[in-house]
């Protein structure tokens, strides 16, 4: 019992990791928009409220749905720049924070099953 508790605590600080390592990546990188601040902040108010009508499947098939637009967004990215300065690097970060919660999120999907 104690060590599902654990489990269960260790993926929200997985997936809140992971939703700050975007926020970090996102407000660090160069680009005309803010679309990936604003999709990070769409995952932490996914994190931190509590959305009582709706069912807990939708709500990780949400955070699955939008980790993969940052995950794809942030290669599209990464593909094409044509060099290797700070920006890429926060977009690996980007990146890394996007793909830890994908996992983190699909291990919670396949538990609500």
């Amino acid at each position: 019992m104690a060590e599902e508790k654990k489990k269960a605590a260790l993926k929200h600080v997985m997936i809140n990791l992971g939703v700050m390592l975007v926020l970090v990546g996102s407000t660090a990188v160069k680009t005309d928009n803010l679309t990936f601040f604003f999709m990070g902040l769409i995952l932490l108010a996914i994190q931190i409220l509590d959305f009582k009508g709706v069912d807990a499947k939708k709500l990780v098939a949400a955070e699955i749905m939008i980790s993969a637009t940052l995950t794809i967004g942030a290669i599209t990215q990464l593909v094409m720049s044509k060099g290797f300065g700070t920006p890429q690097v926060f977009l690996v970060v980007l990146l890394l924070g996007s793909i830890l919660i994908i996992v983190e999120s699909l291990r919670k999907y396949v538990e609500l099953e």
